[in-house]
């Protein structure tokens, strides 16, 4: 590839002292060319010199295409009027001089249009070559010169142009193993595609190229370049990561993997202290169930006799007194059974309940008389103690006792934003609203028995709550409020609202 006519930055001196030279050779030959014709023809020769005028007519067309016709046409017309002088204006001397003029014309015009579209082509290539986004350098295959350089692979190299053309190929490859390598390849006549080579900056830096070559007939090696250093550098980031993840993982995995072990183990003793709880729970179950079933045989028989005292016994005094020992026996033996019901609580493996299962269950033993029970909870399921039972059938026991004109008991549900609320209410007397609070707590519950007190323990097992919000004089109203993951709809009704 040529550099004539180039206008890349810095490059402007040698071109103009290029074309100085060939304008002044084309000078030169013009001149020897006249001062040869007027030689011959003073000396009477007219055959070998007009073959000198073909070159300072091809010199001049092929580095001034466009005005070659007219060079060619001037020069003829100079060669003709000197034949004409010198000749004589000799028919065969005209003739011949005729006949050359049209020839030289004629060499003019095809060689001035065959230049131009060499000179259009080499401008193509050019405008290809300087401004190609992909480095283009040329050397020479014997002397490993660099001979051609393009804008961009200039840039890569943060080089300007004149200061590559001519030097040595070693001065942008350093690294004289790859570069023998990559020269070997290129000698024994084998084209390269795709490289990956290291290239050295003018700032020292080393650039890594992605490099294809191939040679042409006058032993001039194209190569174009790709910079892939920021490529690489962000695989060998990518790869550093990845290395550095899977060394993580790798760690985290075998801590925890430790700590599965370790929790493995923790399990497994848990395991064995549950299993020997249990066992000392079950004997002790079986103990206190023995113990209390002796006294409460034992209170059973003292009630018996106070009984008989008091038939017999006619001292109003003595019998005062023999009701209060009644009363507190019959306490003491009420506290006893309430033990009985107590030890049983989260003895049971949780399960989940159907509401109106469990609800008609706990009422299958109490006498409801004329109360109607209303349940809108049959889609409901909760997960709880095997002692839930229990609770409702103490709400219901609880309303009949305490609510005096209950008529009617309801149960339903509806969901909250953050739980799930299951109500029971009655339409009788209501709680008095100072204590609300107070007939959860067992001192309260020892005047009233034990029931709301065992429904507070036999929920809290799972994380459920109560409350009372009814109104005074319209009936009581118990909330249990059950959390997320604890209940369940299985199949959704239309259910009244609360």
């Amino acid at each position: 590839m040529r550099r004539k006519e180039t206008t890349m930055t810095g490059d402007f001196a040698p071109v103009k002292k290029q074309q100085i030279y060939w304008t002044v050779t084309i000078i030169i030959a013009l001149l020897v060319t006249i001062s040869s014709t007027i030689y011959s023809l003073s000396r009477g020769i007219y055959d070998v010199f007009p073959f000198i005028y073909f070159l300072p007519i091809i010199l001049f067309v092929y580095f001034y295409p466009e005005r070659g016709v007219l060079f060619s046409l001037g020069i003829s017309t100079v060669y003709l009027l000197l034949v004409y002088f010198y000749s004589g204006f000799n028919p065969n001397a005209v003739a011949v001089s005729t006949a050359w003029f049209v020839v030289f014309v004629t060499i003019g015009a095809v060689t001035s249009s065959f230049a131009a579209g060499l000179r259009e082509e080499e401008r193509k290539y050019q405008g290809i070559f300087d401004n190609s986004l992909t480095g283009i350098f040329t050397f020479d295959r014997d002397t490993l010169k660099l001979t051609e350089i393009n804008g961009k692979c200039a840039q890569m190299l943060r080089y300007e142009i004149p200061e590559l053309i001519g030097t040595d190929l070693s001065r942008i490859m350093p690294d004289k193993e790859s570069r023998n390598r990559f020269v070997r390849q290129i000698q024994e006549g084998r084209e390269t595609g795709d490289i990956e080579l290291h290239f050295t900056a003018r700032d020292g830096t080393i650039r890594q190229f992605l490099v294809s070559a191939s040679v042409t007939p006058g032993n001039v090696v194209i190569c174009s370049v790709i910079d892939i250093t920021s490529r690489k550098m962000a695989d060998q980031v990518i790869e550093r990561a990845r290395d550095d993840l899977e060394r993580r993982v790798t760690e985290r995995t075998r801590e925890l993997l430790r700590a599965n072990e370790e929790l493995v183990a923790d399990i497994e003793e848990r395991k064995r202290f549950e299993a020997a709880i249990r066992l000392a729970n079950h004997k002790l179950n079986t103990l206190s169930s023995i113990t209390r079933h002796d006294i409460l045989n034992q209170i059973t028989a003292m009630v018996m006799y106070l009984s008989l005292i008091q038939e017999v016994e006619t001292d109003p005094a003595l019998h005062e007194y023999l009701g209060k020992i009644e009363e507190s026996t019959r306490r003491i033996q009420k506290q006893i059974q309430f033990t009985r019901d107590f030890q049983d609580i989260g003895e049971s493996k949780f399960r989940w309940h159907n509401i109106g299962t469990t609800i008609k269950e706990a009422t299958a033993w109490i006498d409801l008389k004329d109360v109607t029970l209303d349940l809108h909870v049959d889609d409901l399921e909760i997960f709880a103690d095997a002692g839930l039972s229990k609770v409702f059938a103490n709400l219901i026991k609880n309303a009949l006792i305490h609510g005096k004109h209950v008529t009617a008991i309801r149960f339903f549900f509806n969901e909250t934003k953050n739980d799930l609320v299951l109500s029971c209410e009655d339409n009788g007397v209501g709680i008095p609203e100072d204590a609300k609070e107070r007939i959860f707590r067992r001192d309260y519950s020892r005047n009233t028995g034990y029931g709301l007190f065992l429904i507070v323990e036999i929920l809290g097992i799972t994380g459920l709550s109560i409350k009372e919000t009814g109104t005074p004089g319209n009936g009581a109203k118990f909330e249990i409020h059950v959390p997320k993951g604890s209940y369940r709809v299985v199949q959704k009704t239309n259910r009244p609202a609360s």
